[in-house]
């Protein structure tokens, strides 16, 4: 991601509109798993959670996710304070770069905002483990991977721009088309952002320097 897209973050923003949504409730029969979606992600960061990821045509989802409701259940008798939930996987592009996602089904632990990918356990018993402790043996995600960081913020915005020109049927639903078109527009606003920047310094660094000038009339005569 170069440093343009993180410029565009901002304006994408506020031009596209996007905020947060109310969550979509519980799983399916299972009211103790929680579903998380791309809206209300933020939730995760307060508290203590297991998430998991998956998708029905994905190869050991619904061995998993079978797995995973009953793990909820146990972990509601045994440890009610850490919460247990399934991400919504209908809008992947950008769920999978909020997470960086490398394969699925995937497992994060999160304690207070701190993220920590876990392995992936088709077990009751081992995922309580990883929930009740094993979970401190993984390396907590690096800055420039955190779902609620710079980076990865930008990458979602400029994602979600990309979709929105596709959706709006600019070029004939092309989506390479799409891309090209964010990406001149995330260009020319860097340009013109930098621009704006150079110009602005340029003027304060004279108004010092004549203000100094005004004040020592010997030094710079």
């Amino acid at each position: 991601m170069n440093i343009y897209t993180l410029s565009l973050a901002a304006a994408l923003s506020f031009f596209l509109g996007y905020g947060p949504s109310q969550c979509p409730g519980t799983s399916g029969g299972n009211r103790h798993v929680i579903r998380l979606d791309e809206g209300c992600w933020e939730q995760l960061l307060q508290g203590e959670w297991m998430l998991g990821f998956c998708m029905p045509l994905v190869e050991n989802c619904s061995g998993f996710e079978r797995v995973w409701s009953s793990f909820a259940t146990a972990m509601q008798r045994q440890e009610p304070r850490l919460q247990v939930a399934s991400m919504q996987m209908e809008y992947s592009g950008t769920v999978v770069a909020r997470f960086s996602l490398r394969r699925l089904p995937s497992i994060l632990h999160v304690r207070n905002g701190t993220f920590r990918e876990l392995p992936v356990a088709y077990s009751v018993d081992k995922l309580l483990q990883l929930a009740q402790g094993e979970w401190r043996k993984a390396a907590p995600v690096p800055i420039w991977r955190h779902p609620n960081g710079r980076v990865v913020a930008a990458k979602v915005l400029y994602l979600r721009a990309v979709n929105k020109v596709y959706g709006a049927k600019y070029f004939g639903g092309d989506y390479t088309r799409a891309t090209v078109l964010v990406g001149i527009c995330s260009f020319l606003l860097f340009s013109i952002s930098l621009t704006a920047a150079s110009s602005l310094y340029a003027l304060i660094r004279d108004k010092l320097m004549a203000t100094k000038g005004a004040k020592n009339p010997q030094a710079t005569g």
